[in-house]
This record gives structure tokens, sequence and C-alpha cells, in this order.
């Protein structure tokens, strides 16, 4: 394993709740699973892992030395994180074959500039960051680059066909027509506006209403004769008779009782 990273791990006994405290005291727990073996507790420096995990990411080829006295071949399978804080609470750690492929997901490391989104001022979708793909432990990529200048035109894409890496030792396990990024237009939306502005207070609302006042005019002076509230034309103090048909809109009221007839 002459490529593979070294690093120091060491049998845990501390299980449960009980590790906040190793955490507390600069302490990553986690645990080595497959290969066809029980799993084993482990635990290493958290800050030096930190450190080294910025570079690795999950793709890189590990020799986990200090477990019964053989280096044990892995990758990083994946980490917990305080949501919070985002400080590493756990590790996973997978035993891997030398002599054997395995799946892996490899970030998609996105290169150059878009032509269409320098000049036409597109933006672009990105439908995927990573690919699933299938290697030897020991080949399998860091990254893969993804060149954007072939993005020259509005609705021009990138599929997972289109990537270019060393197919003699890392094959896709992803579909080839998937899509991984796409030059697509801005879309600005536009408020409606309203077809008829609203009346300033004070003003006649709709036309007709001046002379809908004007009607009125008679038949309130036609009703100050009565009393308050009492219909036009209707004797003081009397109840008006049922079934009268009512006025013309805009007419005079009739002449009350003690008015003088012209």
């Amino acid at each position: 394993m002459a490529d593979a990273q070294k690093l120091a791990v060491r049998p845990r006994q501390v299980v449960g709740k009980k590790v906040a405290q190793l955490r507390r005291d600069g302490v990553l727990p986690g645990v080595v699973f497959g290969g066809r073996k029980d799993s084993t507790s482990v635990q290493t420096d958290l800050r030096s892992f930190e450190r080294s995990y910025r570079r690795w990411g999950n793709t890189t080829l590990l020799s986990l030395e200090g477990l019964d006295g053989d280096a044990i071949p892995a990758l990083i399978h994946g980490v917990a994180r305080d949501t919070m804080t985002g400080r590493l609470l756990h590790v996973d750690f997978q035993r891997v074959s030398l002599t054997e492929k395995t799946h892996a997901e490899v970030p998609l490391h996105f290169v150059h500039e878009s032509p269409a989104v320098k000049t036409l001022g597109a933006v672009l979708v990105h439908a995927r960051d990573h690919i699933t793909v299938e290697a030897f432990p020991q080949d399998i990529p860091h990254s893969i680059d993804v060149d954007l200048s072939p993005l020259i035109e509005i609705d021009d894409a990138l599929y997972v066909r289109d990537l270019v890496f060393d197919k003699t030792t890392v094959s896709i396990v992803d579909d080839a027509d998937e899509l991984i990024v796409k030059a697509v237009p801005v879309r600005i939306e536009v408020e409606p506006v309203a077809a008829v502005a609203a009346p300033v207070e004070g003003e006649v609302a709709a036309e007709g209403a001046e002379g809908e006042a004007e009607g009125a005019a008679p038949a309130a002076a036609g009703a100050a004769a009565g009393k308050p509230g009492a219909p036009a034309g209707a004797k003081p103090g009397a109840p008006a008779k049922p079934g009268a048909p009512a006025g013309k809109p805009g007419a005079p009221a009739p002449k009350g009782e003690g008015q003088k007839k012209g």
C-alpha cells in the first residue's frame, strides 16, 4: 500500500453516551466494518483527522495502523457532524481489498468558464455534484473534472457520457444519459399590473353617480316635511300603506297634508 495514507487508530473501549467525554478530550470515535469481518470500535486524534480529511475526502485509500499489528486498507465511508457547529462526531471506515473492485462516490470538480454564461447571461443548473464509480481502491480518483467550456449556447448540456476520466482503471456505474449540468436562460417574473386604478378618496367612483345624487335631492327635501325616518308622503305618525308602489327614482316626493296646494 505504497500510495495509501497512513492513519493511526486504536481500539476503543468506551461506547454509548460516554463517548461525549472522548470528544471533549480531543478524541474522535469511529468504527471499522466490512471485509467479511466483525465491526471494530476505534478512536483517533480528532484534530489530526480533521486536517487530513479536508485533503482526503472519501475516496483516498487509507492504511489504518495500530489494530492487531497489521495495517488495514480502508476507505472513509462517511462522517457525522454536529448540525449546529459542524464539529466532527464520528467516522466510519470501510475495509477494502486491494485485489477486489469496489464502488465509491467521487465528487465532480467544475473547471473553466461557460461561454453561454459569459456572453449570453445564462445560468448553470447543476443536476449532480458527484458520480458513482467502480474501481480497485488504489485506482479511485480523488475527483473528476468537468470542463464547462463546451457550454456555448443556451440549452447546451453535459451528461455522464461526456465525462473525461481514465477508462482503463475506472468505470462509471451511473446511467450515461443522466444530466450533469445545463445552461439555461435567466427567467424574470413580472408582477401583473392592475387594469383599473382605484378611485381617489372623495372622487366619484362610477359614471352616473352625479345623476343619482341629483335625483335623491328632491326626495330628501320632501322627506324633510315629515318626521325623521317616516316614509315620504305619509301622514305624520301614520303607518305607510302596505303594497304602495314606490315612487320613481329622482321624482319629487308627494306633497304632505300640511303643505298648501299651488
